[in-house]
Protein backbone atom coordinates (compact mmCIF):
# COMPACT_ATOMS: atom_id res chain seq x y z
CA UNK A 1 0.00 0.00 0.00
CA UNK A 2 1.26 3.45 -0.98
CA UNK A 3 -0.36 6.74 0.02
CA UNK A 4 -0.65 9.81 -2.20
CA UNK A 5 -0.66 13.11 -0.28
CA UNK A 6 -1.63 16.23 -2.22
CA UNK A 7 -0.48 19.59 -0.81
CA UNK A 8 -0.11 18.19 2.71
CA UNK A 9 3.48 17.40 3.65
CA UNK A 10 3.98 14.06 5.39
CA UNK A 11 7.09 11.99 6.09
CA UNK A 12 7.25 8.23 5.59
CA UNK A 13 8.69 5.89 2.93
CA UNK A 14 5.13 4.72 2.15
CA UNK A 15 3.90 8.24 1.36
CA UNK A 16 4.30 10.11 -1.95
CA UNK A 17 4.10 13.91 -1.48
CA UNK A 18 2.94 15.93 -4.51
CA UNK A 19 0.90 18.96 -5.51
CA UNK A 20 -2.07 18.84 -7.86
CA UNK A 21 0.07 19.40 -10.97
CA UNK A 22 3.06 17.08 -10.49
CA UNK A 23 1.28 14.09 -8.96
CA UNK A 24 1.18 10.79 -10.86
CA UNK A 25 -2.22 9.40 -11.84
CA UNK A 26 -4.49 9.47 -8.77
CA UNK A 27 -6.19 6.33 -10.11
CA UNK A 28 -3.06 4.32 -9.24
CA UNK A 29 -3.63 4.86 -5.50
CA UNK A 30 -6.20 3.44 -3.12
CA UNK A 31 -5.16 5.66 -0.18
CA UNK A 32 -5.22 9.42 -0.80
CA UNK A 33 -4.82 12.49 1.45
CA UNK A 34 -5.97 15.86 0.15
CA UNK A 35 -5.49 19.35 1.63
CA UNK A 36 -8.22 21.31 -0.15
CA UNK A 37 -6.78 24.68 0.82
CA UNK A 38 -3.31 23.71 -0.35
CA UNK A 39 -4.62 22.60 -3.76
CA UNK A 40 -6.48 25.88 -4.21
CA UNK A 41 -3.33 27.83 -3.31
CA UNK A 42 -1.27 25.90 -5.91
CA UNK A 43 -3.86 26.66 -8.59
CA UNK A 44 -3.92 30.37 -7.73
CA UNK A 45 -0.11 30.51 -7.80
CA UNK A 46 -0.07 28.81 -11.20
CA UNK A 47 -2.68 31.25 -12.57
CA UNK A 48 -0.66 34.22 -11.30
CA UNK A 49 2.57 32.63 -12.59
CA UNK A 50 4.10 33.47 -9.22
CA UNK A 51 5.59 30.00 -8.96
CA UNK A 52 6.66 27.60 -11.76
CA UNK A 53 4.97 24.19 -11.89
CA UNK A 54 5.83 21.03 -13.81
CA UNK A 55 3.66 17.99 -14.44
CA UNK A 56 4.68 14.45 -13.46
CA UNK A 57 5.95 14.10 -17.04
CA UNK A 58 8.05 17.28 -16.62
CA UNK A 59 5.80 19.41 -18.82
CA UNK A 60 5.54 23.10 -17.93
CA UNK A 61 2.10 24.03 -16.59
CA UNK A 62 0.63 27.20 -18.18
CA UNK A 63 -2.68 29.02 -17.95
CA UNK A 64 -3.73 28.26 -21.49
CA UNK A 65 -4.16 25.53 -24.08
CA UNK A 66 -1.81 22.52 -24.00
CA UNK A 67 0.74 22.47 -26.83
CA UNK A 68 4.03 20.68 -27.41
CA UNK A 69 6.14 20.81 -24.26
CA UNK A 70 3.50 22.46 -22.03
CA UNK A 71 0.20 21.45 -20.46
CA UNK A 72 -2.73 23.64 -19.48
CA UNK A 73 -4.05 24.23 -15.98
CA UNK A 74 -7.67 23.55 -17.02
CA UNK A 75 -6.74 20.34 -18.85
CA UNK A 76 -4.82 19.07 -15.81
CA UNK A 77 -7.66 19.84 -13.40
CA UNK A 78 -10.29 18.12 -15.56
CA UNK A 79 -8.04 15.06 -15.72
CA UNK A 80 -7.79 15.02 -11.91
CA UNK A 81 -11.59 14.86 -11.60
CA UNK A 82 -11.64 11.82 -13.87
CA UNK A 83 -8.81 10.18 -11.90
CA UNK A 84 -10.48 10.69 -8.52
CA UNK A 85 -13.73 9.32 -9.94
CA UNK A 86 -11.99 6.19 -11.22
CA UNK A 87 -10.11 5.73 -7.95
CA UNK A 88 -13.35 5.86 -5.93
CA UNK A 89 -15.00 3.46 -8.36
CA UNK A 90 -12.19 1.02 -7.51
CA UNK A 91 -12.86 1.39 -3.77
CA UNK A 92 -10.28 4.05 -2.80
CA UNK A 93 -10.35 5.89 0.52
CA UNK A 94 -9.86 9.67 0.31
CA UNK A 95 -9.11 11.62 3.49
CA UNK A 96 -9.88 15.31 2.95
CA UNK A 97 -8.56 18.07 5.22
CA UNK A 98 -11.60 20.25 4.90
CA UNK A 99 -11.89 23.90 3.94
CA UNK A 100 -15.09 25.84 3.16
CA UNK A 101 -16.18 25.83 -0.49
CA UNK A 102 -14.96 28.82 -2.47
CA UNK A 103 -14.72 29.79 -6.12
CA UNK A 104 -11.36 29.74 -7.93
CA UNK A 105 -11.14 32.32 -10.67
CA UNK A 106 -8.75 33.07 -13.49
CA UNK A 107 -8.25 29.57 -14.93
CA UNK A 108 -8.48 29.92 -18.72
CA UNK A 109 -11.08 27.62 -20.21
CA UNK A 110 -12.58 26.48 -16.89
CA UNK A 111 -15.61 28.42 -15.76
CA UNK A 112 -17.34 27.66 -12.44
CA UNK A 113 -14.24 26.16 -10.82
CA UNK A 114 -14.29 25.78 -7.03
CA UNK A 115 -12.16 24.15 -4.34
CA UNK A 116 -13.93 20.79 -4.61
CA UNK A 117 -13.75 20.50 -8.39
CA UNK A 118 -11.84 17.22 -8.20
CA UNK A 119 -14.05 15.28 -5.78
CA UNK A 120 -17.23 13.37 -6.72
CA UNK A 121 -20.05 13.64 -4.17
CA UNK A 122 -22.73 11.12 -3.10
CA UNK A 123 -25.76 10.94 -5.41
CA UNK A 124 -28.03 13.96 -4.91
CA UNK A 125 -25.44 15.92 -2.92
CA UNK A 126 -22.74 18.49 -3.68
CA UNK A 127 -19.77 19.90 -1.77
CA UNK A 128 -21.26 23.39 -1.73
CA UNK A 129 -22.28 25.98 0.86
CA UNK A 130 -25.56 24.15 1.51
CA UNK A 131 -23.60 21.26 2.98
CA UNK A 132 -20.25 22.79 3.95
CA UNK A 133 -20.22 26.05 5.87
CA UNK A 134 -17.29 28.18 6.85
CA UNK A 135 -16.39 28.45 10.51
CA UNK A 136 -13.34 28.27 12.75
CA UNK A 137 -12.48 26.64 16.04
CA UNK A 138 -9.99 24.44 17.84
CA UNK A 139 -12.11 21.97 19.83
CA UNK A 140 -13.10 18.43 18.88
CA UNK A 141 -15.16 15.75 20.59
CA UNK A 142 -14.97 12.22 19.20
CA UNK A 143 -18.37 10.67 18.43
CA UNK A 144 -17.23 7.42 16.77
CA UNK A 145 -14.36 6.21 18.93
CA UNK A 146 -13.95 2.99 16.95
CA UNK A 147 -13.35 4.78 13.62
CA UNK A 148 -9.77 4.33 12.32
CA UNK A 149 -9.49 8.04 11.48
CA UNK A 150 -9.85 9.04 15.14
CA UNK A 151 -6.13 8.45 15.71
CA UNK A 152 -5.36 10.95 12.94
CA UNK A 153 -7.34 13.65 14.76
CA UNK A 154 -5.70 12.66 18.05
CA UNK A 155 -2.23 13.06 16.51
CA UNK A 156 -2.71 16.84 16.22
CA UNK A 157 -5.59 17.51 18.63
CA UNK A 158 -3.53 20.09 20.56
CA UNK A 159 -2.94 22.03 17.34
CA UNK A 160 -6.28 21.40 15.62
CA UNK A 161 -8.03 24.07 13.58
CA UNK A 162 -11.37 23.34 11.91
CA UNK A 163 -12.17 25.79 9.15
CA UNK A 164 -15.66 24.58 8.28
CA UNK A 165 -18.44 22.30 9.47
CA UNK A 166 -21.14 20.18 7.86
CA UNK A 167 -24.76 21.26 7.93
CA UNK A 168 -26.41 18.16 9.36
CA UNK A 169 -29.80 19.55 8.29
CA UNK A 170 -28.84 19.57 4.61
CA UNK A 171 -30.85 17.23 2.33
CA UNK A 172 -29.34 13.74 2.21
CA UNK A 173 -26.96 14.22 5.13
CA UNK A 174 -28.84 12.17 7.72
CA UNK A 175 -29.15 9.09 5.53
CA UNK A 176 -25.66 9.21 4.06
CA UNK A 177 -23.11 10.70 6.45
CA UNK A 178 -21.40 9.17 9.47
CA UNK A 179 -20.21 11.77 11.98
CA UNK A 180 -16.80 10.98 13.47
CA UNK A 181 -16.17 14.18 15.43
CA UNK A 182 -18.02 17.32 16.45
CA UNK A 183 -16.91 20.62 17.88
CA UNK A 184 -17.63 21.27 21.54
CA UNK A 185 -20.71 23.14 20.33
CA UNK A 186 -21.97 20.10 18.42
CA UNK A 187 -20.98 21.08 14.86
CA UNK A 188 -20.02 18.07 12.68
CA UNK A 189 -16.34 18.61 11.77
CA UNK A 190 -15.26 15.03 11.02
CA UNK A 191 -17.59 13.14 8.65
CA UNK A 192 -17.43 10.07 6.40
CA UNK A 193 -19.44 9.67 3.18
CA UNK A 194 -19.75 6.65 0.88
CA UNK A 195 -18.96 7.80 -2.67
CA UNK A 196 -19.26 5.40 -5.61
CA UNK A 197 -17.50 2.25 -4.36
CA UNK A 198 -15.13 4.11 -2.05
CA UNK A 199 -15.16 6.35 1.00
CA UNK A 200 -14.50 10.08 1.45
CA UNK A 201 -13.58 11.13 4.99
CA UNK A 202 -13.48 14.81 5.91
CA UNK A 203 -11.33 15.76 8.90
CA UNK A 204 -10.37 19.05 10.55
CA UNK A 205 -6.81 19.99 9.77
CA UNK A 206 -3.77 20.79 11.90
CA UNK A 207 -3.12 24.50 12.26
CA UNK A 208 0.52 24.05 11.18
CA UNK A 209 0.74 21.90 8.06
CA UNK A 210 4.06 20.02 8.06
CA UNK A 211 5.22 21.22 11.49
CA UNK A 212 8.39 19.38 12.56
CA UNK A 213 6.87 18.12 15.83
CA UNK A 214 3.81 16.78 14.02
CA UNK A 215 4.70 15.44 10.60
CA UNK A 216 5.96 11.97 11.58
CA UNK A 217 3.28 11.44 14.22
CA UNK A 218 0.53 12.40 11.78
CA UNK A 219 2.06 10.26 9.04
CA UNK A 220 2.10 7.13 11.20
CA UNK A 221 -1.49 7.74 12.28
CA UNK A 222 -2.60 8.10 8.65
CA UNK A 223 -0.81 4.91 7.62
CA UNK A 224 -2.44 2.97 10.45
CA UNK A 225 -5.86 4.44 9.59
CA UNK A 226 -5.61 3.55 5.91
CA UNK A 227 -4.52 -0.01 6.76
CA UNK A 228 -7.62 -0.45 8.92
CA UNK A 229 -9.93 1.26 6.42
CA UNK A 230 -8.65 -0.78 3.48
CA UNK A 231 -8.27 -4.05 5.37
CA UNK A 232 -4.50 -4.29 4.93
CA UNK A 233 -2.02 -5.88 7.31
CA UNK A 234 1.01 -5.62 5.07
CA UNK A 235 3.67 -4.20 7.38
CA UNK A 236 6.94 -6.14 7.39
CA UNK A 237 7.94 -7.75 10.67
CA UNK A 238 11.03 -6.33 12.44
CA UNK A 239 14.13 -8.49 12.01
CA UNK A 240 14.27 -9.41 15.68
CA UNK A 241 10.99 -11.34 15.47
CA UNK A 242 12.83 -14.17 13.71
CA UNK A 243 15.01 -14.54 16.83
CA UNK A 244 12.10 -14.86 19.27
CA UNK A 245 12.21 -18.40 20.59
CA UNK A 246 9.19 -20.64 20.04
CA UNK A 247 9.25 -24.16 21.55
CA UNK A 248 10.13 -26.91 19.06
CA UNK A 249 10.25 -24.60 16.03
CA UNK A 250 13.43 -26.08 14.57
CA UNK A 251 12.36 -29.66 15.21
CA UNK A 252 8.96 -29.10 13.67
CA UNK A 253 10.45 -27.33 10.67
CA UNK A 254 12.67 -30.34 10.02
CA UNK A 255 9.65 -32.57 10.41
CA UNK A 256 7.80 -30.49 7.84
CA UNK A 257 10.65 -30.79 5.31
CA UNK A 258 10.79 -34.57 5.73
CA UNK A 259 7.08 -34.92 5.24
CA UNK A 260 7.17 -32.74 2.12
CA UNK A 261 9.69 -35.16 0.59
CA UNK A 262 7.21 -37.99 1.16
CA UNK A 263 4.08 -35.99 0.34
CA UNK A 264 2.41 -38.71 -1.72
CA UNK A 265 2.36 -41.18 1.16
CA UNK A 266 2.07 -38.74 4.06
CA UNK A 267 -0.29 -36.00 2.83
CA UNK A 268 -2.44 -35.91 5.94
CA UNK A 269 0.55 -35.91 8.32
CA UNK A 270 2.18 -33.06 6.38
CA UNK A 271 -0.98 -30.95 6.58
CA UNK A 272 -1.13 -31.48 10.35
CA UNK A 273 2.51 -30.47 10.81
CA UNK A 274 2.06 -27.38 8.60
CA UNK A 275 -0.94 -26.26 10.61
CA UNK A 276 0.85 -26.70 13.94
CA UNK A 277 3.90 -24.82 12.70
CA UNK A 278 1.82 -21.92 11.40
CA UNK A 279 -0.09 -21.64 14.67
CA UNK A 280 3.09 -21.54 16.70
CA UNK A 281 4.80 -19.05 14.41
CA UNK A 282 1.75 -16.77 14.55
CA UNK A 283 2.34 -16.26 18.27
CA UNK A 284 5.18 -13.88 17.37
CA UNK A 285 2.61 -11.50 15.94
CA UNK A 286 1.46 -10.66 19.47
CA UNK A 287 4.78 -8.89 20.00
CA UNK A 288 4.74 -6.48 17.05
CA UNK A 289 1.48 -6.28 15.16
CA UNK A 290 -1.34 -3.79 15.71
CA UNK A 291 -5.02 -3.49 14.80
CA UNK A 292 -7.84 -5.97 14.53
CA UNK A 293 -6.52 -7.48 11.30
CA UNK A 294 -2.89 -7.94 12.34
CA UNK A 295 -2.91 -8.34 16.13
CA UNK A 296 -6.26 -9.86 17.03
CA UNK A 297 -5.74 -13.37 15.50
CA UNK A 298 -2.50 -13.82 17.48
CA UNK A 299 -4.19 -12.65 20.71
CA UNK A 300 -7.01 -15.14 20.13
CA UNK A 301 -4.48 -17.98 19.74
CA UNK A 302 -2.83 -17.01 23.06
CA UNK A 303 -6.22 -16.88 24.76
CA UNK A 304 -7.16 -20.31 23.38
CA UNK A 305 -3.98 -21.82 24.80
CA UNK A 306 -5.05 -20.44 28.20
CA UNK A 307 -8.43 -22.16 27.91
CA UNK A 308 -10.61 -19.38 26.53
CA UNK A 309 -12.91 -19.79 23.55
CA UNK A 310 -13.16 -16.95 21.03
CA UNK A 311 -16.71 -15.99 20.06
CA UNK A 312 -18.64 -13.07 18.58
CA UNK A 313 -21.45 -11.20 20.29
CA UNK A 314 -24.89 -10.64 18.76
CA UNK A 315 -23.44 -7.47 17.20
CA UNK A 316 -20.35 -9.33 15.87
CA UNK A 317 -18.09 -7.76 18.52
CA UNK A 318 -15.25 -10.11 19.62
CA UNK A 319 -15.36 -11.68 23.07
CA UNK A 320 -13.71 -14.49 25.04
CA UNK A 321 -15.46 -17.00 27.28
CA UNK A 322 -14.26 -19.61 29.75
CA UNK A 323 -17.63 -21.39 29.66
CA UNK A 324 -19.12 -19.51 32.59
CA UNK A 325 -18.07 -15.91 32.02
CA UNK A 326 -17.61 -13.62 29.03
CA UNK A 327 -15.20 -10.73 28.52
CA UNK A 328 -15.45 -8.18 25.71
CA UNK A 329 -12.01 -7.16 24.51
CA UNK A 330 -10.23 -4.74 22.21
CA UNK A 331 -6.65 -4.93 20.96
CA UNK A 332 -4.36 -1.96 20.34
CA UNK A 333 -0.72 -1.46 19.39
CA UNK A 334 1.53 1.59 19.39
CA UNK A 335 5.18 2.37 18.81
CA UNK A 336 5.16 4.15 22.16
CA UNK A 337 2.85 3.56 25.14
CA UNK A 338 -0.71 2.53 24.28
CA UNK A 339 -2.93 5.48 25.15
CA UNK A 340 -6.65 6.09 25.56
CA UNK A 341 -7.88 5.03 22.10
CA UNK A 342 -8.72 1.43 23.14
CA UNK A 343 -10.44 2.76 26.27
CA UNK A 344 -12.85 4.79 24.15
CA UNK A 345 -13.57 1.86 21.84
CA UNK A 346 -14.15 -0.53 24.74
CA UNK A 347 -16.21 2.01 26.68
CA UNK A 348 -18.48 2.63 23.67
CA UNK A 349 -19.06 -1.12 23.30
CA UNK A 350 -19.78 -1.71 26.99
CA UNK A 351 -22.12 1.29 27.14
CA UNK A 352 -23.98 -0.12 24.13
CA UNK A 353 -24.42 -3.45 25.93
CA UNK A 354 -25.85 -1.65 28.95
CA UNK A 355 -28.35 0.18 26.73
CA UNK A 356 -29.45 -2.96 24.87
CA UNK A 357 -29.39 -5.52 27.67
CA UNK A 358 -29.45 -3.48 30.89
CA UNK A 359 -26.43 -5.59 31.82
CA UNK A 360 -22.92 -4.61 32.88
CA UNK A 361 -20.35 -6.54 30.84
CA UNK A 362 -16.72 -7.32 31.62
CA UNK A 363 -14.06 -5.60 29.52
CA UNK A 364 -10.40 -6.23 28.61
CA UNK A 365 -7.79 -4.20 26.71
CA UNK A 366 -4.87 -6.15 25.23
CA UNK A 367 -2.10 -3.57 24.73
CA UNK A 368 0.98 -3.97 22.52
CA UNK A 369 2.95 -0.89 23.58
CA UNK A 370 6.43 -0.13 22.19
CA UNK A 371 5.62 -2.81 19.62
CA UNK A 372 8.74 -2.32 17.47
CA UNK A 373 11.06 -2.52 20.48
CA UNK A 374 12.51 -5.83 21.64
CA UNK A 375 10.23 -7.21 24.37
CA UNK A 376 12.95 -7.33 27.01
CA UNK A 377 13.78 -3.64 26.41
CA UNK A 378 10.24 -2.29 26.80
CA UNK A 379 9.72 0.08 29.72
CA UNK A 380 6.43 1.95 29.23
CA UNK A 381 3.93 -0.15 27.33
CA UNK A 382 0.76 1.32 28.83
CA UNK A 383 0.08 5.03 29.29
CA UNK A 384 -0.68 6.11 32.88
CA UNK A 385 -4.07 7.50 31.79
CA UNK A 386 -5.14 4.10 30.48
CA UNK A 387 -4.13 2.41 33.75
CA UNK A 388 -6.15 4.93 35.76
CA UNK A 389 -9.15 4.60 33.43
CA UNK A 390 -9.15 0.80 33.74
CA UNK A 391 -9.08 0.97 37.54
CA UNK A 392 -11.79 3.64 37.66
CA UNK A 393 -14.20 2.24 35.07
CA UNK A 394 -13.57 -1.36 36.06
CA UNK A 395 -11.91 -3.40 33.33
CA UNK A 396 -8.60 -5.22 32.84
CA UNK A 397 -5.54 -4.23 30.83
CA UNK A 398 -2.91 -6.80 29.93
CA UNK A 399 0.19 -6.47 27.75
CA UNK A 400 0.70 -8.68 24.73
CA UNK A 401 4.08 -9.49 26.28
CA UNK A 402 2.25 -11.16 29.18
CA UNK A 403 -0.10 -12.99 26.81
CA UNK A 404 2.86 -14.24 24.77
CA UNK A 405 4.70 -15.41 27.89
CA UNK A 406 1.60 -17.25 29.10
CA UNK A 407 1.14 -18.90 25.69
CA UNK A 408 4.75 -20.10 25.67
CA UNK A 409 4.30 -21.47 29.19
CA UNK A 410 1.18 -23.34 28.01
CA UNK A 411 3.13 -24.89 25.15
CA UNK A 412 5.74 -26.02 27.67
CA UNK A 413 3.17 -27.69 29.94
CA UNK A 414 1.74 -25.04 32.26
CA UNK A 415 -0.62 -26.72 34.71
CA UNK A 416 -4.40 -26.42 34.36
CA UNK A 417 -4.48 -24.83 37.81
CA UNK A 418 -2.16 -22.02 36.70
CA UNK A 419 -4.12 -21.51 33.46
CA UNK A 420 -7.33 -21.17 35.49
CA UNK A 421 -5.65 -18.66 37.80
CA UNK A 422 -4.60 -16.50 34.82
CA UNK A 423 -8.13 -16.62 33.40
CA UNK A 424 -9.53 -15.60 36.79
CA UNK A 425 -7.31 -12.51 36.94
CA UNK A 426 -8.27 -11.43 33.43
CA UNK A 427 -11.94 -11.83 34.36
CA UNK A 428 -11.78 -10.06 37.72
CA UNK A 429 -8.86 -7.63 38.12
CA UNK A 430 -9.58 -3.95 37.47
CA UNK A 431 -6.47 -2.26 36.11
CA UNK A 432 -3.23 -3.74 34.83
CA UNK A 433 -3.07 -7.54 35.13
CA UNK A 434 0.32 -9.10 35.97
CA UNK A 435 0.91 -12.85 35.86
CA UNK A 436 4.64 -13.27 36.45
CA UNK A 437 4.04 -15.10 39.72
CA UNK A 438 2.00 -17.74 37.84
CA UNK A 439 4.63 -18.45 35.18
CA UNK A 440 7.88 -20.43 35.26
CA UNK A 441 10.88 -18.19 35.88
CA UNK A 442 12.05 -18.58 32.28
CA UNK A 443 8.83 -17.02 30.97
CA UNK A 444 8.33 -14.20 33.52
CA UNK A 445 8.16 -10.84 31.76
CA UNK A 446 9.65 -8.63 34.50
CA UNK A 447 7.13 -5.92 33.75
CA UNK A 448 8.09 -3.59 36.60
CA UNK A 449 8.26 -0.11 35.12
CA UNK A 450 10.16 2.97 36.28
CA UNK A 451 8.26 5.40 38.55
CA UNK A 452 5.91 7.66 36.63
CA UNK A 453 3.95 10.80 37.37
CA UNK A 454 0.35 10.29 38.57
CA UNK A 455 -2.11 10.43 35.68
CA UNK A 456 -5.27 12.49 35.58
CA UNK A 457 -8.44 10.43 35.69
CA UNK A 458 -10.27 10.74 32.31
CA UNK A 459 -13.59 12.58 32.54
CA UNK A 460 -15.63 9.61 31.31
CA UNK A 461 -13.95 7.34 33.85
CA UNK A 462 -14.93 9.71 36.67
CA UNK A 463 -18.51 9.77 35.39
CA UNK A 464 -18.62 5.96 35.23
CA UNK A 465 -17.23 5.61 38.77
CA UNK A 466 -19.73 8.08 40.12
Amino acid sequence: MRILSLSHRLADPLIDNHHIFNAPAVTDYEAIVVDVGGIAESIQNAVAASEPYLSFADLTVVNGEPIDGVTGIADTLRRRLDEFTRALERGAVVIVLAHPPSAISGVAGYQGLDRYFFLPAPAGMAWDSTLLRGSAGSTAAITAAEHPAVEVIESYRRDLLYRCFFNDRAPGFAGTARVIARSEGGLPIGVEFPVLNGRVIFLPSPRQNGARWLVQKESKALIAAFRELLGHADEDAPRWTAQVEIPEMQARTRERDLRQAAVERATSELAEAEGDLAERASLRDTLWRTGDIGLQPAVIRCAELLGFEAKASDTDAPLLTDGDHEVHYVVAGAEEAVGMEPHYRLRARLDGLIERRQQVARGLVVANGQRLTRPEERQREIAPALKVAAESVGYAVVTTRSMFAAAIACLEGLSEEKKAAIRTRLLNVNGVVTIDDLLPAAQATSETEPPEEPAAVPADAVAAEG
